[in-house]
C-alpha cells in the first residue's frame, strides 16, 4: 500500500473526529470576534440588547423577586432581546441613609461578600442561559449608585466621598475624588489590588444553580471593566483588560466607556490587545442636547445622534474593532405638560418623542449593519418590565436609585416595546442573511 493511500485512509478515519471538534467549537455558545463583528454558534451574532443592571438583586432571595425576574426575562425574549448588560459589582456599606446605592450590596466590605446576592447573580445567569441569552457583565462603576470606584477610594483612604445629590452641584468634586482610583499612583495601586481580587472572585465563582464557573459559562459574552470610566489612562485599561483576559481567556473584554469625549479618550480605552470591542453611550438629555419639556428639541437630538453614531463608528473602524451602542435613553413626553416636571416620570405619560428617538437610532444602526460597518448592535436603557415608579421604594425599576424613578425606564406596556421588537426582528433577519 502506497504512502499516499495510507495518508488518505488516515485522513478519512480522522475526518469525523475533526468535524465533531469543529462543530463543538462552533456550538459551545461562546461569543467570539470575527473581523469587525461577533460570532456565536459559528454564525453572525448581533446584539439585540437591554440594560438590566439590577438583575442580580432581583434574582436574590434577599430583597428580590424571582417570579418577577422570570416574567421580565420572558418578556424580553418575546421582544427579541438576546443580550443583557448587568452588574456583577456593588459595594457597601449597606446604610439605609444612603438611598442612592444598590442595596443590599454584593461586597459589603473589601473581600467580604453577601452570599445571598451572589446567589441572585447565579440565578440570573442560569435563567438567562435557559433562554439562550448572553450577558455583558459589568464589574465596577465610576458612579456612586452601586458603590463603585468612590467606595474603593473611601476604603483605601478612610475618607468620605463628596457624594452628589439631585439638587447639588458637587459632580465636579465627586469626579475628582473618584478619579483617584486611577490617577493617584499610591491610591490607584491599592484600589486596583482590591478590584483585581474582586474580579478573580467573580470569575472563579461556581454557580450554585448549575455548577458552572463564571469564567467558563457561555452565557457571559463579555466582561466589562466598569460603567463609564472618565478619562482613564491607556495603561490602566490595558492592565485590567489583560488581567481579566488571563482569568477568563474564552470570554470577551471591553471597557464600558461612554465615548463622549474625543478620539484620544476613545483610543485610550480601546487600543489594548486585550480589549475585544468598543463601546459608546448616548444621553442627549444628560448632555444638554435635549430637554423633555421642549417640543422643538427632538430634531436637535436626532441630528446630534446621527453625527455621534457616525463618528464613533469611524473611530471603531480606525482601530479595527466592533462597537456597540450599549446605553441610550429618553424621558417621557414632559413637553405636553411643560409646567409639571413630574409628568416626565409618570408611567402613564406618553412616549412619542422617545419612540421616534429609539426608531431613529435603531434605523441608523441597522443600516450600518447592512453596509458591513463596525456597529454590531445596541442595548437600550433600561428595562423596568412590570415595575413602576409608583411601586414601593424597595421595588427595583430601570432607573438607578440616585435618579428620579421613571426617568428613562421602559415598561412592559409602553409603545416603545413595539419599536424595540420591530428592530430586533429586523436584526434577527439580518443575522440569517449575513451567513
Amino acid at each position: 500500500m502506497t504512502n499516499k493511500l495510507l495518508l488518505l485512509l488516515l485522513f478519512l478515519f480522522l475526518l469525523p473526529f475533526f468535524c465533531s471538534a469543529q462543530n463543538h467549537m462552533a456550538n459551545d455558545g461562546i461569543v467570539s470576534i470575527d473581523k469587525t463583528g461577533f460570532k456565536r454558534y459559528g454564525k453572525t451574532y448581533l446584539i439585540r440588547g437591554a440594560n438590566y443592571w439590577y438583575g442580580m438583586n432581583m434574582g436574590s432571595l434577599l430583597g428580590g423577586n424571582r417570579v418577577r425576574l422570570d416574567t421580565e426575562l420572558d418578556q424580553l425574549v418575546a421582544m427579541g432581546v438576546n443580550n443583557l448588560r448587568i452588574m456583577a459589582g456593588s459595594e457597601g456599606p449597606d446604610d439605609p441613609q444612603q438611598t442612592f446605592r444598590m442595596q443590599p450590596s454584593l461586597m459589603t466590605s473589601p473581600g467580604i461578600y453577601n452570599e445571598q446576592i451572589f446567589q441572585g447573580l447565579d440565578y440570573l445567569l442560569d435563567a438567562m442561559g435557559k433562554r439562550n441569552m448572553t450577558a455583558i457583565v459589568t464589574l465596577n462603576n465610576f458612579w456612586h449608585w452601586s458603590g463603585g470606584f468612590s467606595q474603593y477610594v473611601a476604603w483605601v483612604t478612610n475618607t468620605v466621598p463628596p457624594y452628589p445629590t439631585r439638587n447639588s452641584d458637587t459632580w465636579g468634586a465627586f469626579t475628582k475624588y473618584t478619579s483617584q482610583f486611577y490617577k493617584d499612583a499610591i491610591i490607584s495601586k491599592s484600589c486596583t489590588d482590591l478590584f483585581k481580587a474582586h474580579i478573580n472572585t467573580v470569575q472563579e465563582r461556581k454557580n450554585v444553580m448549575n455548577g458552572k464557573r463564571y469564567k467558563d459559562d457561555p452565557v457571559i459574552m463579555a466582561w466589562q471593566i466598569a460603567n463609564e470610566p472618565q478619562s482613564a489612562p491607556a495603561s490602566w485599561y490595558d492592565d485590567l483588560a489583560q488581567f481579566i483576559k488571563k482569568g477568563a481567556p474564552q470570554q470577551l473584554v471591553t471597557s464600558g466607556i461612554e465615548s463622549m469625549l474625543d478620539y484620544t479618550d476613545f483610543t485610550n480605552a480601546h487600543s489594548s490587545t486585550a480589549i475585544d470591542y468598543c463601546t459608546c453611550h448616548l444621553w442627549v438629555e444628560n448632555w444638554g442636547i435635549y430637554k423633555a419639556d421642549d417640543p422643538n428639541g427632538l430634531q436637535r437630538a436626532l441630528t446630534y445622534a446621527t453625527n455621534y453614531i457616525d463618528t464613533r463608528e469611524k473611530w471603531a473602524t480606525s482601530i479595527g474593532k466592533p462597537i456597540v451602542l450599549e446605553e441610550f435613553g429618553m424621558a417621557r413626553d414632559a413637553w405636553k405638560q411643560p409646567n409639571n416636571i413630574e409628568y416626565k416620570y409618570d408611567p402613564t405619560t406618553t412616549t412619542e418623542h422617545k419612540d421616534i428617538f429609539y426608531n431613529h437610532l435603531f434605523s441608523q444602526v441597522t443600516q450600518m449593519v447592512k453596509q458591513g460597518k463596525a456597529f454590531s448592535g445596541s442595548n437600550f436603557w433600561s428595562y423596568s418590565g412590570i415595575g413602576r415608579p409608583t411601586d414601593p421604594p424597595t421595588s427595583w425599576v430601570g432607573d438607578p436609585p440616585h435618579e428620579p424613578r421613571g426617568w428613562y425606564s421602559v415598561y412592559d406596556q409602553d409603545t416603545t416595546v413595539n419599536v424595540i421588537r420591530k428592530y430586533n426582528e429586523e436584526l434577527e433577519k439580518l443575522m440569517d442573511e449575513l451567513d
